[in-house]
């Protein structure tokens, strides 16, 4: 069964994340990579915005750009060649032997998120390894079957689940509020404070995976 992990990275030595931060208000998107035989890595990189002020400047101040070229502007998309500085990093050769297929990778100011499909768990906890080996944070935010348009919360667990769904059918969440948070608790038969981890616990997940929707 196939998985698709949508996790950050993080490190300093991650190409374009000081570019990123200093155009905030554009999406950075990379759509591919060439090497050539000898040379450097080269970045083909989708840009999008209501503006591009900065972005060039941003670009050409880099320590890891080498060269930038616009190869094309089509309304709120701008598609650039970015040529890194350096030689090619060793992890991205490496890489190309787990068993994964990425979907997309967004560059920000704070990391990369990617959007990626693996073969199985433990393709997922070899591939997190490799990263975290080589000095990168690996944040794991969503996890769910590839052929499949449900998700998987990550970090809520059933008894979370079942806190949610109970205290929203008895009418916790609604206006006016139509129970208390005490009979909730009776209908699950846990305490009250239990009962308030579980749906604190389970509302701060809910909020971190729909805020990280759109950077992937």
């Amino acid at each position: 069964m196939g998985l698709t992990a949508e996790f950050r990275l993080q490190s300093p030595r991650l190409p374009l994340i000081d570019v990123a931060s200093a155009v905030p208000d554009l999406t950075f998107r990379l759509e591919s990579t060439d090497q050539p035989q000898s040379g450097p890595v080269v970045f083909f990189i989708r840009v999008t915005g209501s503006s591009f002020d900065g972005v060039d400047a941003a670009l050409t101040d880099s320590p890891s750009v080498k060269e930038h070229v616009r190869i094309s502007e089509i309304g709120s998309i701008r598609i650039y060649q970015v040529v890194l500085t350096g030689p090619r990093p060793e992890y991205l050769d490496k890489r190309m032997f787990y068993k994964t297929f990425p979907e997309s990778i967004t560059i920000a100011s704070d990391g990369w998120y990617i959007k990626q499909q693996l073969a199985d768990r433990n393709e997922l906890l070899a591939y997190q390894e490799f990263w975290q080996t080589r000095g990168f944070s690996f944040r794991l935010d969503r996890l769910y079957d590839s052929h499949s348009t449900d998700t998987e919360l990550i970090g809520i667990s059933e008894k979370q689940r079942e806190a949610l769904l109970t205290a929203y059918e008895a009418g916790y969440f609604a206006v006016p509020q139509q129970t208390s948070l005490d009979n909730v608790a009776t209908a699950l038969k846990i305490s009250r404070s239990a009962l308030a981890e579980r749906l604190h616990r389970a509302q701060a997940h809910l909020i971190e995976h729909f805020y990280y929707t759109d950077l992937y």
